[in-house]
């Protein structure tokens, strides 16, 4: 279906896919919502919606990720997976006595995630976690 002819459909208070009267309450039947969608079916009039293709999502390279969390001020390791080989670093170093916060700069992750990683490895109770939510 062309997109100027959704647009149109939806002026006119149709729901484009069924056919069936969009419900009086809708935000399409108010006077602006119309002219919009009319303006806009005149600009778009020969697009076709099913030809737009989707952006595809770049899958970042771990290191990637930490340059990007690092930019956006977040710890460097924040959303990646955790190693089998960090994890054990993470409880050496919670033995020694290292505090949460400094594990996280140690390890550049969030606070919240030390404090869940030494939860799931029954280092400390679901209630010490929690206070680092």
């Amino acid at each position: 279906m062309m997109a100027g002819e959704i647009f149109r459909l939806l002026a006119k208070g149709i729901h484009p896919e069924t056919g069936e009267l969009l419900p009086p309450a809708s935000v399409v039947h108010t006077p602006e919502a119309i002219r919009l969608l009319f303006a806009l079916a005149e600009e778009f009039s020969s697009v076709n919606f099913s030809a737009v293709k989707r952006q595809e999502k770049v899958k970042l390279t771990p290191e990637e990720r930490r340059e990007k969390n690092r930019a956006e001020g977040r710890p460097g390791n924040a959303y990646l997976p955790w190693s089998e080989e960090q994890k054990q670093e993470l409880i050496a170093l919670f033995r020694q006595g290292h505090s949460v916060s400094d594990l996280a700069g140690l390890c550049e992750r969030s606070p919240r995630s030390i404090a869940m990683q030494l939860e799931k490895q029954a280092l400390i109770t679901a209630e010490q976690a929690a206070a680092f939510s």
